[in-house]
């Protein structure tokens, strides 16, 4: 069930009466994708609350916040700390056999003299993965066991939901997807435990992050920390305004730089130099998107004959290989997501600029479209991390990586910040500016 909140026209004053200091802005909300705010209505289990403007998820209530994220996150740990010790995959060709775990790719890539993106594969497939479960494990289970500082909880948890784009083991099984169909026309593959302990990580940490109600465990850790009565506002200073935490997303009257009274972030009206850095980003992208298409991302030997391999290259292989829908699938990902990053992100920076006014709601429905896809573009570095695992045979078969496989791997990074760099209130910002100096024009005419 879905309910819109109940939209307050004039978010720069501080509120007033009828709200009393125990429930003072705790209902509030400042929308992170308009800058709307608004007030949530009574929340109960599976109710949602959207946005009045953009119709952006406010709060999405859960039925059991805390047990089965905790069951999940246990089981999903187990997971995890199998998949680290097993063998993932073994191939034999030639007479010849190579086995590889899941750091086997990230060390054979720094090997090649590629250290920057085996270090990424490894912080993305093994780092963030296991620190996302660590975090909402350590905090679910502190504070149901009230042997952690509350204070200390709300800093750990704090991380939690910012680290969650980079933990990529979803992405990293579709990437072994795509290495597979390339292993079986050189070797014999064979399916090691490490695989399926991935799959059951996936499966756990989405039935995890589906259950976790972000929300009742920010308000969790508030009655433990404070009691039953919760955060208690400061007392309205000269010159305080409404500003929403992008950490917690409580309102706090206060002044920006100002930390949040709930999680203690530093508050600011809008993101620090939003539009230069996504600028910068998103130019630097550009200018390693060319070379990424055009240069080989890997090297492929077979029999002493070694063949360049770019990314399109891998695509037209997996169609002449009959596998349509993988061929899809990697130029989705490969070629038309990081594309369609930039061309939005331009077209949102280049509007926001001028002020424009038109199809606001559709241009931050765009943005939260490409917040959610960017990380799937890291489907071909995956898989050549993969194959350069396990493709090992000298003359016989060789798999290894070129220029465009740390130029594409930027491209994927430098969008992947770009998204988080902007910020889409800007968009709305401007186009009230534009409206607002049109109306002493229109009366003056």
């Amino acid at each position: 069930m879905t309910q819109d909140t109940a939209e307050i026209p004039d978010p720069g004053l501080a509120p007033a009466a009828p709200f009393s200091d125990r429930h003072d802005l705790e209902n509030w909300r400042e929308c992170s994708q308009c800058g709307q705010v608004s007030v949530l209505p009574r929340m109960r289990p599976e109710l949602v609350a959207d946005c009045p403007r953009c119709d952006h998820t406010l709060w999405r209530m859960r039925i059991s916040p805390f047990e089965f994220p905790i069951a999940c996150g246990l089981s999903g740990l187990l997971f995890y700390l199998y998949a680290l010790v097993a063998p993932f995959l073994e191939i034999s060709a030639y007479g010849r056999f190579q086995l590889a775990r899941l750091e086997t790719g990230p060390l054979q890539l720094t090997y090649q003299g590629f250290e920057l993106v085996g270090a990424l594969v490894m912080a993305v497939t093994l780092v963030f993965p296991g620190l996302k479960l660590g975090l909402m494990l350590f905090t679910l289970i502190g504070l149901d066991s009230r042997v952690v500082s509350p204070r200390l909880l709300k800093g750990v948890f704090r991380w939690y939901l910012p680290i969650g784009p980079w933990a990529m083991t979803d992405v990293y099984l579709l990437g072994f997807l795509v290495a597979y169909t390339r292993l079986i026309a050189i070797a014999s593959v064979h399916l090691d435990t490490a695989l399926f302990s991935l799959i059951g990580l996936v499966v756990s940490m989405a039935a995890a992050d589906a259950a976790l109600d972000a929300e009742a465990v920010w308000r969790a850790l508030d009655r433990a920390e404070h009691g039953e009565a919760g955060t208690v506002a400061a007392p309205p200073r000269e010159g305080d305004a409404l500003i929403g935490c992008h950490g917690c997303g409580l309102m706090n009257r206060a002044a920006a730089g100002d930390r949040c009274r709930r999680c203690r972030s530093a508050l600011r009206w809008r993101k620090t130099n939003s539009l230069a850095r996504t600028w910068a980003f998103v130019l630097a992208a550009v200018a390693l998107y060319i070379p990424a298409n055009i240069y080989p991302v890997m090297l492929i030997t077979q029999l002493a004959h070694t063949q360049p391999f770019t990314i399109m290259g891998g695509i037209v292989e997996l169609i002449d290989y009959g596998l349509w829908p993988l061929a899809m699938l990697v130029f989705l990902a490969s070629i038309t997501i990081p594309l369609m990053k930039l061309l939005i992100l331009v077209h949102m920076l280049v509007t926001t600029q001028f002020g424009s006014a038109e199809h606001l709601v559709g241009r931050t429905r765009a943005f939260r479209v490409i917040d959610f896809i960017g990380r799937w573009s890291m489907i071909d570095v995956f898989m050549i991390s993969i194959l350069v695992a396990l493709v090992r045979f000298n003359q016989f078969a060789n798999i290894q990586a070129d220029v465009g496989a740390p130029c594409f791997a930027a491209v994927v990074v430098l969008t992947m910040f770009a998204v988080e760099s902007f910020d889409p209130r800007l968009m709305w910002d401007a186009a009230d500016h534009t409206r607002t100096a049109a109306r002493p024009a229109a009366a003056q005419a």
